[in-house]
Parts: structure tokens; C-alpha cells; sequence
């Protein structure tokens, strides 16, 4: 196969990607979406309300051009004294396709905002090769410092990410721990990881459905450093692993891991996960679920399962240990939002 093809990229002249191929980019939404949740408990529909979510785009750094699309539902957030959860979310691609603004990924933000309800801050970092990593990690590093006074003002604050954006979002959690953000917990939804020596499931993937070998080498070739390979810590968690040490691993907060049998990055996901729990960090680890990479964009079915998997892990580890701080500070994620 060529993978420039099946990823519907091809090179510019002047070096950058030309991106024929990508999902819609959806307009922001300050007017609201309505979304239908289902009550707690229920596994459809019935009895659901209905949450109308408003979005905007705001920016993050003028030296680099990135921005936040945020989505805010339209409740309160009093069984957290007073404040929304929020959640900094990164999307998936490949650290080369998609934004903040893809359809897939505006639609993910859309439903779990409705859902946990949390604030939903969703990073619209740079893309490689135009920008090649470290650029979508410092992007993280800028968005945890967004993220701060939310957090010293009492709202739960959490980091997540799908895909290449869960390895993003992990990135995030440790730049978090450094800078003395606290985080209520971190998402990682099937990272997207890798190795020179081909693990058993990535051999098994040259012609996967969604993630075929040639494209998953090509993404890596794009989103590197030039002249690295895939042992770079940037993509081999044995390597990055290394680099981090389980003292910092340690001061981690809750993980929750989803992966997917049929996904193939799974085994590196094993590796990071197995790091985790031995360095002490309470991981809740669902790594069986249903079919491919990335299916909860393409089926309906796997899309509830993981907007609830979240917004249950997001509404559990939002104590309201946080209300006196929250009380005394006026307002709430909404209003510092500007939206």
C-alpha cells in the first residue's frame, strides 16, 4: 500500500503537508448544541435530558499560534462546591492530522462535556512534520499552565488524551507534577506508542483496518525528530520510561488506560501501564474493549461506551474535598472562560 494515499497527504513544495483528506473542520458553537444523556445507570436513552453545550475558540499562545477550543455545558457544578470538572483534552492523529476543530474530536468534546458534565478544553497543538515533536509536548506543557489558576481556584482538573493524544496527555501529567498543578486524574485513551523491533501486535498489523503498518511507520517518520527512530523516547515507552524514572511516575494521580484487543499499539500500552502500577500509581486499566484503533470515532455503540467510561472515572475522582477553597471564589469555569 502507499501510505501517503491512505493517510491522503501528500508534500508541499516549501516542505509542508498538504492534508487532502481530512475529517470537517465544525464551526465553534457559542449559541449551544443540544446533546441527549442518558440518566446515570441507565444504558439508553430513556429518561434522558437534554444539555445544551457552547463552545468557543480561544487562544493559548500568540508565540506559536496554538489555541483552546472550549466546551461548556449548560449546568452547575455544585456537587463539586460550586465548580465544573475540567478537563484538558488532547486529539488523536498521528501528531500530523486532524485539529481541535475535526469533526470527530469536536464531537468526542461535545458529548463527554455533556455527559461527565465537566468543562472540556480541547488543544489545538501543531502539527508535525511542519512542527515536529517535542512542539506538541511543549504545547501541552503551555496548556497545564492555562489550566493552573482553574485548579488553585477548586476546580478538578484532569488530563486527557486519544490516540497519539493520550501520549500528549501523559507528557501533560508531567509537566503538571513539575510546574505543581494538581491534577485529579489522567485519561489516556490507547496510546499511541512504538518501538524499532516490531511487537507482536504491531507484526500482526501490516494490513489492519484502521492503523496498517506502512502508515503507522510513516506517521512515525513524519512526527519525529529528523534523523531518530522509533526507540526515541518520544515514541518507545521503554525509552521514555527510562528518561521519567519512578520517582516522578509516582507522583502521578489516578490513570485510567483503555485499549482496545484489535489495536495495535496494545502492547506497548501493556508496557506502560505495567510501569505504572509497579511504580505505585493507582491505574484502572480496561484494555479488552471491542474491535480497532480508534472505534469509538467510527461506531456509535463503542462512542457511549467510552463517553460514559470517562464521565464516570471524571465524576469519581471530583470530590468536593475542594468546596471551601471553591466557596470562596466567585463565579465558576464558565464565567473564567469567557463564554
Amino acid at each position: 500500500m502507499d501510505p501517503y494515499k491512505y493517510l491522503k497527504i501528500r508534500f508541499n513544495p516549501d516542505g509542508s503537508l498538504y492534508r487532502y483528506g481530512e475529517a470537517p473542520l465544525l464551526p465553534a458553537a457559542p449559541a449551544g448544541e443540544p446533546v441527549a444523556v442518558a440518566a446515570e445507570g441507565e444504558d439508553d436513552e430513556q429518561g434522558a435530558r437534554r444539555i445544551v453545550v457552547h463552545s468557543n475558540d480561544v487562544p493559548l499562545s500568540d508565540a506559536t499560534g496554538t489555541g483552546l477550543r472550549l466546551f461548556v455545558p449548560s449546568v452547575g457544578g455544585h456537587r463539586h462546591g460550586g465548580r465544573l470538572p475540567l478537563v484538558v483534552y488532547f486529539h488523536g492523529g498521528g501528531y500530523v492530522l486532524f485539529r481541535a476543530a475535526s469533526e470527530p474530536f469536536h464531537n468526542t468534546c461535545t458529548a463527554l462535556a455533556a455527559a461527565a458534565p465537566a468543562v472540556v478544553a480541547s488543544v489545538d497543538y501543531r502539527l508535525a512534520p511542519e512542527h515536529r515533536l517535542p512542539a506538541a509536548f511543549e504545547d501541552a506543557a503551555d496548556a497545564v499552565l492555562w489550566a493552573r489558576p482553574h485548579a488553585a481556584a477548586g476546580s478538578p482538573v484532569f488530563v486527557m488524551g486519544s490516540h497519539n493524544g493520550a501520549s500528549i496527555a501523559f507528557r501533560a501529567a508531567l509537566a503538571a507534577v513539575e510546574a505543581g498543578v494538581e491534577l485529579r486524574g489522567v485519561i489516556l485513551n490507547q496510546p499511541h506508542l512504538g518501538g524499532a523491533t516490531r511487537s507482536p501486535a504491531e507484526a500482526a498489523s501490516v494490513d489492519d483496518r484502521v492503523l496498517p503498518l506502512p502508515a503507522n511507520d510513516l506517521l512515525w517518520e513524519l512526527a519525529l525528530p529528523v534523523g531518530a527512530d522509533r526507540d526515541h523516547e518520544y515514541c518507545n515507552p521503554e525509552s521514555m520510561l527510562a528518561r521519567v524514572g519512578t520517582a516522578r511516575l509516582r507522583r502521578l494521580p489516578p490513570c485510567l488506560v483503555l485499549g482496545r484487543r484489535k489495536d495495535p499499539p496494545r502492547d506497548r500500552t501493556r508496557t506502560l501501564v505495567n510501569a505504572l502500577q509497579k511504580a505505585g500509581v493507582d491505574v484502572e486499566a480496561r484494555l479488552d474493549g471491542a474491535g480497532y484503533h480508534a472505534m469509538e470515532l467510527f461506531k456509535a455503540n463503542c462512542a457511549t461506551e467510552f463517553t460514559a467510561q470517562v464521565a464516570d472515572f471524571v465524576r469519581r475522582h471530583s470530590s468536593a474535598d475542594a468546596g471551601a477553597a471553591a466557596a470562596a471564589v466567585a463565579g465558576d469555569v464558565v464565567g473564567m472562560s469567557k463564554l
